[in-house]
């Protein structure tokens, strides 16, 4: 749990800057002529340096905590039920990936379990022998990144989008709601990826080992 939360502290510039990157898109877009004249003497990326150093932090521990991991996983593989990559990990990973030894992984584990549940303690328990690889501390890190970066899309359209629909100008206000759809779409699509590789890493080390 420290190494993860150790991750995540090294995640929060990215966060930020995505955080407010929409934020700023966000305010021109309402707000354009006040915007501009609010901005024209200003040093745009020095302001975000030192809202990030100041705030970002606390301001990124609130909105994630509005999502616990459990939702952040739904929102990510589209699935209420064993939304995990591990829950998949011997059923269909292992048998996707060339670089995993399937035979290595049952002289080690014996049968492979085929349960959802099974499957994901099962993985887990790999994952914690192999945490500190660097192939699997870096993938675990772009997971956690990616799967942050779709619950902050998610809390985007919420909490921007749909203010936007009612406040906003129209036809923009309705293209930037659908662009913050298709934002959450790419974003998650990205962390389905590296979740599926962060899996497929942890069973490729432990069955080369």
């Amino acid at each position: 749990m420290e190494k993860e939360k150790n991750l995540k502290a090294k995640n929060t510039p990215q966060l930020w800057v995505f955080l407010s990157a929409n934020i700023l898109f966000l305010c021109g877009m309402i707000f354009p002529t006040y915007f501009k004249e609010l901005t024209k003497d200003f040093d745009i990326v020095l302001i975000l340096k030192v809202l990030g150093a100041s705030i970002a932090p606390l301001l990124l521990f609130l909105l994630n905590g509005l999502i616990s991991s459990h939702q952040k996983a739904i929102l990510v593989f589209w699935k209420f039920k064993h939304p995990l990559p591990g829950s998949e990990a011997f059923t269909k990973l292992s048998k996707n990936d060339h670089r995993i030894d399937r035979d290595k992984l049952k002289e080690i584990h014996g049968s492979l379990p085929k349960s959802p549940k099974q499957q994901n303690k099962l993985w887990y328990k790999i994952y914690k022998k192999t945490s500190s690889n660097i192939i699997v501390a870096n993938s675990h890190r772009d997971f956690l990144l990616a799967r942050d970066l779709t619950s902050l899309s998610v809390l985007f359209v919420i909490f921007l989008g749909i203010p936007a629909l009612i406040i906003g100008s129209w036809p923009i206000n309705l293209y930037y709601f659908i662009g913050l759809i298709l934002q959450y779409l790419v974003v998650s699509i990205g962390a389905q990826n590296r979740g599926r590789r962060f899996v497929a890493n942890v069973l490729a080390i432990e069955s080369c080992s």
